[in-house]
């Protein structure tokens, strides 16, 4: 009779696991379901904001670097870095003054010891000029 007793718990303990395995797959299941409405595909979402998510890695030999008043303008373009570098440093200087501190002309004239409307000519005159160069080198 020993034997049967065992076999019974043995039994109703299997019966035990099965049903606690049972629930919680259900569970897993109810959770899927519930996630299932709020998540979307990485595929279904659009360009922008896929762009806003994303990043790229970037090392110190993907970009050339510009430094003037402690402060550094990295461009990954081949093509503008060696247009920037042809340029005098206080032009240099003027750009990253601009397009890293972003600083306005005021600012800038200050720092150059220049009036704003000075640094005003000398941007856009710098800007023109590397446009021109980056335009006339496309085919």
């Amino acid at each position: 009779m020993m034997v049967y007793k065992d076999t019974a718990e043995r039994h109703r303990f299997d019966s035990f696991c099965k049903v606690v395995l049972r629930h919680a797959m259900l569970d897993c299941f109810r959770e899927f379901s519930c996630q299932n409405k709020w998540l979307v595909s990485l595929n279904h979402l659009p360009q922008p904001i896929m762009d806003g998510i994303c990043t790229t890695d970037q090392y110190p030999s993907d970009y050339i670097a510009f430094s003037a008043d402690g402060y550094t303008l990295q461009i990954s373009n081949e093509q503008l870095a060696n247009i920037i570098e042809k340029l005098p440093q206080s032009e240099r200087r003027l750009l990253i003054l601009r397009f890293v501190l972003e600083l306005n002309d005021g600012e800038i004239g200050r720092r150059m010891c220049c009036s704003r409307s000075a640094i005003q000519r000398r941007r856009t005159s710098i800007l023109r000029n590397m446009r021109e160069q980056l335009t006339g080198n496309l085919p």
